[in-house]
């Protein structure tokens, strides 16, 4: 059973399956991780391992989504990521020991894997053309509402067991937001999709004028933004001359400034995608360089600013534009791009982890704003299929 929807509807619905999929699922378990530290008496190690099966899970299911997505539809993989997102929040929720947290994390972790690509489908079967850019931008946003929820709710669980009640609650959202799409999205492979790729090797498909930049795009935005997330709150919080609020006030700072996301689609349309794509960039990179200097509140709170409104802004873009290179098959083709920001990330972590160590933050974010810069010179195209 399916409900018509207006795109303004689904804009919500979707909104909804990102924010739990994004901001409870998947970065919950880095803003929970005092809490587990205590009750489960993790090491530095063990955290890492777990955050790793975390982010393995992902990518696992960011490749069976790219696989399955034009055969199945969008309504079941986003049933699926959105149940993944129930299932690991409430195994989370009364974990008695560091295994079963550690189930509960890999398993929650697969649901973005599972939800955000399918969504490109969606929006192309159901919004009409001159709307689709817009409401992706808003199904993207979802997880700056989601961290301006899941943010205050760390800080106010911090005694005790408390913190139990806040994944019980992200399982019961998780679950009103699966139902909410399964209602909604369409399901089955699409009636009107004239798509001729099918059956040819996925490198022939994906080789065509406009998918190398966008996948260098990809790679560089999961790179320079990962390494910035990973780290920024560090440098925060260690600055002598800082409070300890700093680094909450930091936090909400950059998932309320995320709400700019909304409006990446009025972006597209009255600046156009190259340039919109060339703005954002350097505001990444200049919120990294911000933090060379010795953190002030005026520093803190504009790199904040700026890297929050430029990570979603990018990722909106990164579905729109992954849907004009591959308009045949939008999610299969955002998968792929969603692969290379993986690649990207895991590169940055790597290197630019281990230069931090060597020579310390300030320089790690003086070499990751510089990276910004070849983004910045990347020029989007567009083109049909290749035949």
């Amino acid at each position: 059973m399916r409900v018509a929807a207006s795109p303004g509807h689904l804009a919500a619905a979707g909104l909804t399956a990102i924010a739990v999929s994004f901001a409870f699922a998947r970065y919950g378990y880095g803003l929970f991780l005092p809490q587990f530290r205590e009750t489960f008496g993790l090491s530095t190690d063990t955290a890492g391992l777990l955050a790793a099966g975390g982010y393995a899970g992902y990518l696992l299911a960011l490749l069976a989504t790219g696989v399955l997505v034009a055969r199945t539809g969008p309504r079941l993989l986003v049933l699926i990521g959105t149940s993944a997102a129930t299932l690991g929040a409430a195994v989370i929720a009364v974990a008695p020991n560091t295994v079963v947290l550690a189930i509960g994390v890999f398993v929650a972790a697969t649901s973005p894997g599972w939800c955000w690509a399918p969504f490109s489908d969606a929006v192309a079967r159901q919004v009409p053309r001159d709307r689709r850019h817009r409401t992706l931008a808003v199904i993207t946003s979802g997880t700056t509402f989601g961290v301006l929820v899941s943010a205050p709710a760390a800080w106010l669980t911090t005694e005790g067991s408390t913190w139990r009640l806040a994944w019980a609650a992200f399982a019961v959202l998780a679950l009103g937001a699966a139902v909410w799409n399964t209602l909604l999205l369409a399901g089955g492979p699409d009636p009107q999709r004239t798509d001729t790729s099918v059956g040819t090797s996925p490198w022939h498909w994906m080789r065509r004028t406009g998918s190398a930049p966008l996948f260098l795009g990809s790679a560089g935005f999961g790179l320079t933004s990962t390494v910035y997330w990973t780290y920024a709150v560090d440098r925060v919080a260690s600055a002598p001359d800082l409070p300890d609020v700093a680094a909450p006030v930091f936090w909400l700072l950059v998932g309320g400034s995320g709400i700019v996301g909304t409006a990446t689609g009025y972006l597209v349309a009255t600046g156009g995608l190259r340039r919109t794509f060339a703005v954002s960039s350097m505001a990444l990179g200049m919120a990294s360089a911000l933090l060379v200097l010795p953190p002030s509140w005026p520093l803190v709170t504009t790199s904040a600013v700026l890297f929050g409104s430029s990570f979603m802004v990018l990722s909106a873009l990164l579905v729109i534009w992954s849907g004009e290179v591959f308009p045949e098959r939008p999610a299969t083709g955002f998968s792929a791009a969603l692969c290379a920001l993986a690649l990207g990330a895991i590169a940055g972590l790597s290197l630019l982890g281990g230069y931090a160590e060597a020579y310390g933050l300030p320089l790690m974010f003086a070499v990751d704003a510089a990276l910004v810069i070849p983004m910045v010179l990347l020029r989007p195209r567009f083109a049909r299929p290749a035949a």
